[in-house]
């Protein structure tokens, strides 16, 4: 018993570390993107190129951070409840998995305006809505992957209110903002005309309740409470 609670006490500073690293790399983002101007929208990249490859390398961050928090994650909740452990951390992984597509993506779309090959074959303005078709992509990746956060992120959360682990005001509140994006991302898919008013209204609570639960994890760690205390204070 004292082996598994040391585990998870390390765990949960690990997944809080991991969190503070996806805050951070988010601060890297950037919007360089013109709507409805495939053309503008390259020009802004090509002139402001170290800053989209920052955001990329962001991105790369946050990916990785995910991964890291999943992990940590299902290794603090397992005793809680095993099952929804490793369902919210495969949420979790499938998330990141297509940000990683997304990165990818962006690179590409980069290439498609820089390299030599692409743009002897094709004009200027062809290569440019070629480039916003992928940077598309991206966008559509990551929608549906903040699906699949909010459900792995509303799953963890709710087992981290169910076991006491950390003040019910944090994990409630962290339940209510990802639930919130689960839901938001999935209407875009029937709803498109939406996006103004979830991107990035939803997006921006759940932020500092993030923030706000890895602090806590770092420095205050976690109250790993008995099955039976909780049956009692139930």
């Amino acid at each position: 018993m004292a082996a598994l609670e040391a585990t998870q006490r390390r765990s949960a500073r690990i997944a809080g570390a991991a969190l503070l690293l996806i805050c951070a790399s988010g601060l890297l983002s950037n919007n360089l993107i013109v709507s409805g101007d495939a053309t503008a929208t390259a020009n802004n990249i090509i002139a402001h190129e170290r800053w989209f490859r920052l955001g990329i390398f962001g991105e790369l961050l946050m990916l990785n951070g995910d991964i890291v928090l999943a992990v940590a994650l299902y290794l603090l909740l397992k005793p809680v409840n095993a099952g929804l452990a490793l369902l919210g951390t495969i949420w979790r992984l499938a998330n990141a998995m297509l940000l990683a597509v997304g990165v990818a993506v962006s690179l590409v779309a980069l290439d498609s305006i820089q390299d030599g090959h692409y743009l002897a074959a094709f004009r200027a303005d062809q290569m440019a809505a070629t480039m916003r078709q992928l940077l598309d992509i991206h966008g559509a990746a990551t929608s549906i992957g903040l699906v699949f956060f909010g459900l792995g992120a509303a799953t963890h959360s709710y087992l981290l209110w169910r076991s006491r682990y950390i003040p019910r005001l944090l994990s409630g509140a962290y339940w209510v903002a990802t639930s919130v994006i689960f839901l938001s991302f999935t209407a875009l898919v029937v709803f498109p005309s939406l996006e103004s008013i979830v991107d990035p209204w939803v997006i921006a609570p759940d932020f500092f309740i993030e923030l706000s639960v890895a602090l806590w994890l770092v420095f205050k760690g976690v109250h790993i409470v008995q099955q039976s205390e909780q049956r009692v204070s139930k």
